[in-house]
């Protein structure tokens, strides 16, 4: 044989003759050797690389790198298994969040999860985490709690739960979420009785969260002596669709009022601006203010702190920011937030030993521009406690009590303009007057433990004859046929009449007898 060395028992090629005599057939869609196993071995690397990689995608860069003509069947199925081999496989990943729960209790020991499944049926329902040093750290930041959710876009879709805070820094702070299978009232009850192993009973909490019926229902039940206040975005949201079919002009005006009722610090104010609203003769006004308390919706009424937080901002973030993780398994999801929020901490944590003095550095400019602000105003003394600042207009500032005529000092729980100028012109020391929560050192406290990486090398493999968590049973979008077993005559009838067939005609009656 021309080329073999005997020596090392090597080929080698001395010439190269670029004519290809194979022809085009095997670049055709029917080629057999064209199948998926070839698709998800060229794009295994180009998956790791970019996760949400589509199918599409993939049948155009074959046509454009390789001249393949795939179909776009074989171009997902290729993906499905090379993002199996990459991130795991969708039903064997159920199964994995035993693994995976003793393994973060095992590496991350005092953090809290609860997996729950089906007993009958031995299908996933839900999945509750929060890590060690997230619960250590909710105690070193104001007790304000955000709750959303968002659906998930795997092959068996669900929903993620989420409950953030914002730390001294006002920024975002995970404290847990959890994997449900659909939102409903009684995932949302065992979500927030989930919370409660978590948060100390001893801190008076308050809620911020859309006007959701399942939060309604089971957060006075779970959190008796929590308060609950609603998003503005999402209530002006509501306030719009109910008003769709007013003139635009019209339309935002109105969730403007609605804006100026929440913010107002008085209830004079409030009933002022409120009366307004309702007064404006619009017929969808008056029902959907009957089923807004002001309790939870005005500043005026509401009897908890939420520290100038008006929106559920913090927790609509916190789903953008893991906004890739959605399409995942759910182990692997789960890992992927995991190792955020780790990051994110460390991140922090190193960021805070460069900081010096009293406050985070957002509060010190806080701070900074409410005394340039109001550094040209007049500060009168009554006595110890009291100042009287003029300005537009004169405001009287309680140091004592905390206060100012102003209100934007007990709303937000940090100094306004008037009294940042009424302590620097009595010499007084701001750390008596700031709460901890946005200090230095509570935030370095908040960011002071950290998670420890969950490690896959001594993961054991996973058979589907020993699962005991079986995915959970997706319901069928409409639009698509279900794939049922043949029906019986009577069955037949009844969906004929009720036009699954389409309507009996001329050109479909044969096709209706035949099914008859």
């Amino acid at each position: 044989m021309e080329g073999f060395n005997t020596c090392n028992g090597y080929f080698y090629l001395k010439r190269f003759n670029n004519l290809h005599s194979c022809g085009t057939v095997v670049r055709i869609e029917k080629n057999n050797r064209l199948n998926s196993e070839l698709v998800c071995n060229v794009i295994g690397d180009q998956l790791r690389d970019k996760p949400l990689t589509r199918p599409t995608e993939v049948v155009f860069d074959l046509k454009k790198e390789y001249d393949l003509n795939v179909s776009h069947h074989v171009a997902w199925l290729g993906v499905e298994k090379a993002r199996g081999e990459v991130y795991g496989d969708y039903h064997a990943s159920f199964d994995q969040l035993r693994w995976y729960e003793d393994a973060v209790m095992h590496y991350n020991p005092g953090s809290y999860l609860n997996l729950d499944f089906e007993q009958s049926t031995d299908r996933f329902k839900r999945f509750f985490i929060s890590f060690k040093a997230c619960i250590d750290g909710f105690n070193h930041i104001c007790p304000l709690l955000f709750l959303d959710d968002t659906f998930l876009k795997g092959r068996f879709k669900g929903n993620l739960l989420t409950v953030t805070g914002k730390d001294g820094n006002k920024g975002l702070f995970a404290l847990a979420f959890a994997i449900v299978d659909s939102e409903t009232t009684a995932n949302w009850t065992w979500f927030l009785q989930q919370l409660t192993k978590v948060v100390s009973s001893a801190r008076t909490l308050t809620f911020v969260s859309d006007h959701n019926i399942g939060l309604l229902e089971s957060l006075p039940a779970i959190f008796p002596s929590a308060h609950h206040a609603y998003c503005l975005q999402h209530l002006q949201a509501n306030l719009r669709d109910k008003l769709r079919w007013v003139d635009n002009r019209v339309r935002f005006g109105l969730m403007a009022k609605l804006c100026e009722c929440a913010y107002a610090p008085t209830e004079a104010l409030f009933q002022q601006h409120w009366t307004m609203l309702k007064g404006t003769g619009r017929s969808g006004i008056n029902n959907f203010l009957e089923d807004m308390p002001p309790k939870h919706l005005a500043n005026a009424y509401f009897k908890g702190k939420r520290y100038g937080e008006m929106t559920s901002n913090a927790a609509e973030s916190f789903n953008k920011w893991i906004l890739d993780a959605h399409n995942y398994p759910i182990t692997r999801l789960v890992d992927i937030i995991r190792n955020q929020i780790m990051t994110m901490r460390a991140e922090r944590k190193v960021l805070a030993t460069n900081w010096n003095g009293l406050l985070c550095p957002k509060m010190k400019s806080r701070v900074r521009e409410a005394y340039s602000n109001g550094c040209t105003w007049i500060v009168s003394q009554s006595n110890e406690d009291i100042y009287e600042v003029h300005s537009f207009p004169t405001v009287l500032v309680d140091v004592g009590k905390c206060s100012c005529s102003c209100f934007q000092w007990q709303l937000n729980g940090f100094l306004c303009a008037y009294a940042v100028v009424a302590i620097q012109s009595s010499g007084r020391d701001f750390s008596t007057f700031v709460e901890q929560f946005f200090t230095v050192d509570q935030y370095k406290a908040t960011y002071s433990g950290y998670i420890h990486p969950i490690l896959t090398v001594d993961k054991p493999s996973f058979s589907e004859d020993d699962f005991i968590i079986y995915p959970p049973a997706v319901k069928r979008p409409r639009g698509r046929p279900k794939k049922n077993p043949i029906p019986s005559r009577g069955e037949k009838l009844s969906q004929i009449r009720c036009g699954r067939y389409g309507r009996i005609g001329s050109h479909n009656r044969k096709t209706c007898k035949e099914l008859i």
